[in-house]
């Protein structure tokens, strides 16, 4: 096994093992497919996301307000279940990432943004409580990246430094905050520029 200084990879999901979750194309697929209007979703969208976001609404309580301020002709279960259907995971991303733990004696944890039901939901159709060691989603703990508190809660949970771990993002702005916090950060754009910025840092990513 290589010598390496990182003990811990953190993760996002959306983004880099599967597509996102939750986010304005999904919303635009959603209106054009239940034939709606989406600046209108968008309004209340941006009035009740923080708070779902955050752990204090149901996944159903957030779609009901957001999506059915009138009457619709089909259901809040019609549109959780196209929601959920949208995600779709990135198998090679998912063993890069196995093997790159198991190379490396890293621990692998996850960082996501993502309300209730879609994680659980995600995080089956996934695999990812066979790939991570442990997750820090925002609605489970009621903060949300960019709070810099998320990044400590997952270092305090691994008992690592920052020194010690990378963090991967697809979202520039969150690897610009942890690499504030003291992470080796990483904007993840593709697998392959991914695994040649971990053989950058001395990783075996084979």
């Amino acid at each position: 096994m290589p010598a390496s200084r990182f003990r811990v990879l953190f993760s996002d999901i959306g983004g880099v093992l599967g597509t996102n979750g939750w986010d304005g194309p999904l919303r635009r697929r959603i209106v054009a497919h239940f034939g709606l209007d989406f600046e209108d979703i968008e309004a209340r969208h941006h009035l009740m996301f923080d708070t779902y976001e955050r752990g204090f609404l149901s996944f159903e309580d957030y779609l009901r307000h957001v999506f059915f301020a009138a009457p619709r002709a089909f259901t809040v279960a019609d549109l959780r279940d196209y929601t959920y259907a949208q995600s779709v995971a990135w198998p090679d991303m998912i063993d890069f990432y196995r093997r790159v733990k198991r190379a490396n004696g890293l621990k692998l944890a996850l960082i996501s943004n993502e309300g209730a039901g879609i994680t659980e939901h995600r995080i089956g159709k996934f695999g990812l409580r066979d790939l991570a060691d442990f997750m820090v989603i925002s609605h489970f703990v009621h903060m949300r990246k960019p709070d810099h508190a998320i990044w400590r809660l997952a270092l305090n949970l691994a008992q690592a430094t920052p020194e010690e771990s990378i963090y991967v993002d697809d979202r520039e702005m969150f690897t610009l905050v942890a690499a504030e916090l003291g992470f080796t950060a990483v904007r993840h754009t593709s697998l392959e520029d991914t695994a040649a910025r971990f053989r950058d840092l001395g990783l075996a990513v084979e």
